[in-house]
C-alpha cells in the first residue's frame, strides 16, 4: 500500500513568527537548593520553600509528589494543540544528513492539522524544554462515537472476560484498534522521523482507499521526535545525558515518561521503536532469554509473523544495498535479548502490545563520508523505516482481531491469575534459532505488599506511586490486615496480582533471576527491581497465600504522608534514609537551616523551623515527631554545600535529585583557577577525567590543606579506585571481575557504619570488583554475603567474590574517603541505595 512518491517537503520558509524557548520564573519567595547542572522542562513548577532542584521521580508537579492531575473521561479522544515556530537553528544535526531540522518541526506539523484526520499533541518536554510531539491520525469521529471507542478500550483491562465476550458478538468489529510509532529515541538515529513525516503526508491526504480503510479501522498514534535534545545536537542521549531507550523501567526522563503515557493510553496492539543502525537491517523478535514476565506464546506468533512482513516490505523496496534483513529469533543465537524492560518495546510489551526494534541499515555518521554518500544512505535508510512503518500497518490491519484476541487473552490470564504457558506456535518454533525458543514460566505470587504506616514513610510512598504511574492497580489497607499469614498496619500499600498487568507488577516487585548459565551473554543489563533497590519494605504473598481483601480499597493516586508535631516543639526528628530525606536534608541546608544528625542516626532542626518543616513535610511526605534538647544532645551538624564531580550524567543526575549542587571538574581546571579545592565541601569521583597527579604544585599543596580541613572524598568504581591509587588517599586494592557482569546481590552492612549501618541488604553491581590488601584503618562498611549472594543478574565467576568487601572508608590527610565497588546510583535508579552516598558525602 502507499506506493505514491511524496514529494520533497520544504515548509520552514511558510511562516516567519519564531518564539523563544524560555523558562518561567520562580515564586519570588521560593527558596530552593543551590542550582544544579541537571536542565530543567520548561513547564516544572515550584510550589513550595523546598522544592527540590529537578522533577520529582514521578514527573508531577512538586506540589506534592502524591498529587495527580484530572484527566478527560476520554482520555483516547485526540485533540489539536497550538504548534509555534521555533527559531531557526544552523547548527542542527539533522541539516548535514539532509533531514527534517527540528525547528521545521512546526510547520510541517500545522500543515498535518488541515487534515480533519490529524490531530497534533505536545506530550511533554524534552530535558532541554522542547515539546515533544504526538500525532493521531484517524477518520474523524463524533463524541457519542468516541465515547464508545473508549469505553471499548478500557474494558480490555478493566474486564476482560467481558471484552472477549463482546469481541466474540461483533461488539470490537468497528473499534478502531490503536498502533502506535515512536521514533529518534536515540537522537543520532534520525531517519525513523523523517520516514514517519512521509506516512503520515499520506495518512492525512491520501485518498486511496487502503488508507481511508486504514484509518476507519484503526487509531495511529506516532511520537515524531523522541529525543529532539539528541536529534539536534546529534548525539545518542538526550539533554541530561541519558540514553533513553534504559530508562522505560525507571522513568527518570521526562521524554520517557511522556511516551510512558501514551503507551498506557492507548494500549496498542503493535508499537514499533525506529533505531539505527545496524547492517543488514534488523527487526525484532529478539534472542533469548525472553523477559519471564511476558506472555511470550502469545507475543511470539503474533511478532514472528509481523517481522517477516516487514522485512518483505524492507525486500520489496528493490533498493540495490539492502538486499537481506535480520530477524534475531530466526538468524541470531544470542546478544540481542528482550530481558530488561528498560528498552521501549519491551516495556510497552507489559501493556499488551506486540512490540519490535526496527535497526536501520547504513550509518551516515562518519565524518569522512562524501556528502553525496552520506545523504544517499539517510535516503535509504529513510525509504527503510518507512517500509517497516507501512509493513507493520498493513499486517496489522489484516490480522487486527487475532491480535486483538490475543492481547485481551494476555490480560486475561492476569486476571485470572493463570501460570504462563509455554510456547506452541508452529511457525515460531520452527524458526527459532538455537535456544531462542526456550522461555522461563512463570507462577505469579498472590500479591506483593508494600508495608507501610500511614505517616512518613516516603520510600512505600513514592514505590506505590510508580506502580500506579506505571497502570498497575494497587490497593491500601484501610486497617490492619493479614496476608499470607502476616500482619500488616493499615496504611500498608498492596498489589493483588489477580490484575491484567500483572506481568508488569512482578517485573517491578519480582527479584528476577540469575540467568548466567542459561545464555552467555547479554544485550545490557541483566537485573532490576524496585523492590529490591528503592528502599520500600516489600513482602511477597506466595501463590495460594491468604489476602484479606476486605479491608482494602483501591486506590488511584498516593495520598499525602506527611505530618508535623503539633507544638510546643524544641526539636523536629526525621529520617534521611530515602531520597525524600535527602532532598529535604539539603533543602534545608540550602534555606539556611542548621540540620543536625544523632547519635542514632535521626535527623534534627530547630522548632522555629516549623514553616519550613511544614512545607518539607507536604512536599516530601516526611514525617517530623518532637524532640526534647536532651534527645538532640551530642548531635553533629550536617549538610554540605557544592560537590566537586567527575562523574558521568547519570549520577549527575541522581545527585542533583537528591539535592546535591555539583560541579564536574579537571586538574586543569584547578590549575587554571576556573575553580579552586575551597569552593567546594566535597569530592565525588567516578571517572577518570579527574587525575591529581596533573595537578601543578600549588593545587597539589590546596589539595591537601583541603583534605586536611575536613574535606570529604568518595570514590566509585573503577575511576574511584584509580582516583584513590593516584592520590595516595586508602591502603586498599581493588579486583575487577568481568565487564559484562552485573546483577542485584545480597549484603552484609557493618551496623555502626555511618556510610550503611542502616542501608539495604541488598544492593547493585556492574563491571563488579571487590577490595583487598586493606591497611590499617580501612573499615568494611559492606561486603558481599558469603555463598549464594548473587540474586538475579548475569555473572560469569561471581562466587570467587563471595564475602569481599565492596563499600570501604577510611581517614586519609585529614579527609573521610569512602570507596564503593558497587553501583549506587547506577543510571538513576537504585533510589533506595542513594542514601548510602549521600551519608558518605555528609560525612
Amino acid at each position: 500500500m502507499w506506493t505514491r512518491t511524496l514529494p520533497a517537503a520544504g515548509l520552514a520558509g511558510l511562516l516567519t513568527l519564531s518564539v523563544a524557548l524560555s523558562a518561567p520564573a520562580a515564586p519570588e519567595d521560593t527558596l530552593t537548593p543551590p542550582p544544579t547542572t541537571v536542565r530543567e522542562p520548561e513547564d516544572r513548577s515550584v510550589a513550595s520553600d523546598l522544592a527540590p532542584s529537578v522533577d520529582s521521580p514521578a514527573g508531577e508537579s512538586l506540589r506534592s509528589p502524591f498529587s495527580v492531575t484530572a484527566t478527560s473521561q476520554l482520555p483516547g479522544k485526540p485533540r489539536n494543540d497550538l504548534i509555534v515556530d521555533v527559531p531557526v537553528n544552523p547548527n542542527d544535526a539533522s541539516i548535514p544528513m539532509n533531514l527534517v531540522p527540528y525547528h521545521e518541526f512546526a510547520p510541517r506539523l500545522r500543515a498535518l492539522q488541515e487534515s480533519d484526520r490529524v490531530s497534533v499533541e505536545i506530550i511533554g518536554q524534552s530535558a532541554g524544554g522542547r515539546d515533544l510531539h504526538l500525532v493521531v491520525v484517524t477518520s474523524p469521529m463524533s463524541d457519542a462515537e468516541w465515547a464508545e471507542w473508549q469505553r471499548l478500550s478500557d474494558l480490555r483491562t478493566e474486564d476482560p472476560d467481558a471484552a472477549i465476550a463482546a469481541l466474540e458478538a461483533g461488539e470490537y468489529d468497528d473499534w478502531k484498534s490503536p498502533l502506535f510509532v515512536n521514533n529518534n529515541i536515540h537522537g543520532n538515529e534520525w531517519e525513523g522521523t523523517d520516514a514517519a513525516f512521509q506516512v503520515l503526508d499520506d495518512l492525512a491526504f491520501s485518498d486511496d482507499p487502503e488508507v481511508v480503510e486504514l484509518l476507519d479501522q484503526h487509531v495511529v498514534a506516532m511520537v515524531v521526535s523522541n529525543n529532539p535534545d539528541g536529534r539536534i545536537a546529534g548525539t545518542r542521549a538526550n539533554g541530561n545525558g541519558f540514553d533513553l531507550n534504559r530508562d522505560y523501567i525507571t522513568g527518570s526522563q521526562p521524554e520517557s515518561r511522556a511516551v510512558r503515557a501514551q503507551l498506557i493510553r492507548y494500549e496498542p496492539l503493535t508499537m514499533l521503536d525506529e533505531h539505527g543502525y545496524v547492517n543488514p537491517t534488523l527487526i525484532e523478535p529478539t534472542t533469548g532469554p525472553h523477559g519471564e514476565n511476558y506472555e511470550y506464546d502469545l507475543y511470539i506468533r503474533q511478532a514472528i509473523r509481523n517481522g517477516l512482513a516487514m522485512e518483505d516490505a524492507v525486500l520489496a523496496l528493490g533498493e540495490p544495498r539492502v538486499t537481506e534483513v535480520d530477524i534475531p529469533w530466526r538468524d541470531y543465537d544470542t546478544g540481542w535479548d528482550d530481558w530488561p524492560p528498560i528498552f521501549t518495546p519491551m516495556y510497552a510489551m507489559y501493556h499488551g502490545a506486540v512490540g519490535h526494534t526496527v535497526e536501520i541499515p547504513l550509518n551516515p555518521r562518519g565524518a569522512t563520508l562524501p556528502v553525496a554518500e552520506r545523504h544517499e544512505r539517510t535516503r535509504i535508510n529513510t525509504a527503510v523505516a518507512r517500509a517497516t512503518i507501512e509493513g507493520n500497518f498493513a499486517w496489522a490491519h489484516e490480522n487486527r482481531m487475532t491480535l486483538l484476541a490475543d492481547q485481551l487473552e494476555i490480560f486475561r490470564r492476569g486476571e485470572a491469575g493463570e501460570s504462563s504457558r509455554p510456547i506452541d506456535d508452529g511457525l515460531a518454533l520452527s524458526l527459532a534459532l538455537g535456544a531462542n525458543k526456550e522461555t522461563f514460566l512463570q507462577d505469579y505470587p498472590r500479591a506483593y505488599v508494600i508495608s507501610a504506616e500511614r505517616r512518613g514513610d516516603a520510600a512505600a510512598a513514592r514505590l506505590a506511586q510508580f506502580l500506579l504511574d506505571n497502570d498497575v492497580e494497587v490497593h491500601q489497607a484501610r486497617r490492619p490486615f493479614a496476608a499470607g499469614g502476616q500482619r500488616y498496619p493499615a496504611g500498608s500499600y498492596v498489589v493483588d496480582m489477580l490484575q491484567a498487568k500483572r506481568g508488569l507488577a512482578n517485573t517491578i516487585l519480582d527479584v528476577g533471576r540469575d540467568v548466567t548459565t542459561n545464555f552467555p551473554t547479554m544485550y545490557d543489563i541483566s537485573a532490576w527491581s524496585q523492590a529490591y533497590l528503592w528502599g520500600a519494605d516489600v513482602a511477597m504473598v506466595p501463590a495460594g497465600g491468604s489476602l484479606e481483601t476486605r479491608a482494602l480499597s483501591e486506590i488511584d493516586a498516593v495520598a499525602p504522608t506527611g505530618w508535623v508535631a503539633p507544638d510546643p516543639v524544641a526539636h523536629f526528628g526525621f529520617e534521611a534514609d530515602t531520597l525524600a530525606g535527602i532532598q529535604a536534608v539539603n533543602a534545608f541546608v540550602a534555606a539556611g537551616v542548621t540540620v543536625r544528625r544523632t547519635t542514632s542516626g535521626i535527623f534534627t532542626v530547630p522548632g522555629s523551623a516549623r514553616a519550613l518543616a511544614e512545607n518539607a513535610a507536604a512536599t516530601y511526605g516526611l514525617e517530623f515527631t518532637a524532640l526534647s534538647a536532651a534527645a538532640v544532645r551530642g548531635a553533629v551538624p550536617v549538610g554540605i554545600g557544592r560537590v566537586a564531580t567527575s562523574a558521568p550524567a547519570d549520577e549527575l543526575h541522581a545527585l542533583a535529585r537528591m539535592g546535591f549542587a555539583t560541579t564536574n571538574v579537571t586538574a586543569a581546571g584547578f590549575n587554571a583557577g576556573t575553580y579552586a579545592f575551597s569552593d567546594f565541601d566535597a569530592l565525588y569521583v567516578s571517572t577518570t577525567g579527574f587525575n591529581p597527579l596533573q595537578l601543578d604544585a600549588t593545587r597539589q599543596a590546596a589539595f591537601a590543606a583541603w583534605r586536611a580541613a575536613g574535606g570529604t572524598v568518595v570514590g566509585r568504581g573503577a575511576g574511584g579506585v584509580t582516583f584513590n591509587e593516584r592520590a595516595a588517599l586508602l591502603p586498599v586494592s581493588a579486583v575487577p571481575a568481568r565487564s559484562d557482569a552485573n546483577g542485584i546481590v545480597a549484603v552484609v552492612n557493618d551496623p555502626a557504619s555511618p556510610v550503611t549501618g542502616d542501608a539495604s541488604p541488598s544492593s547493585f553491581v556492574s563491571s563488579p570488583r571487590h577490595f583487598t590488601g586493606l591497611g590499617t584503618g580501612v573499615r568494611v562498611d559492606q561486603r558481599l554475603s558469603d555463598g549464594d549472594f548473587f540474586l538475579a543478574g548475569h555473572w560469569i565467576g561471581q562466587d570467587a567474590a563471595a564475602g569481599q568487601p565492596v563499600v570501604v572508608s577510611g581517614v586519609a590527610g585529614g579527609a573521610e574517603v569512602t570507596l564503593f565497588a558497587t553501583e549506587p546510583l547506577y543510571r538513576s535508579h537504585p533510589e533506595g541505595l542513594f542514601p548510602q552516598v549521600a551519608n558518605a558525602l555528609w560525612q
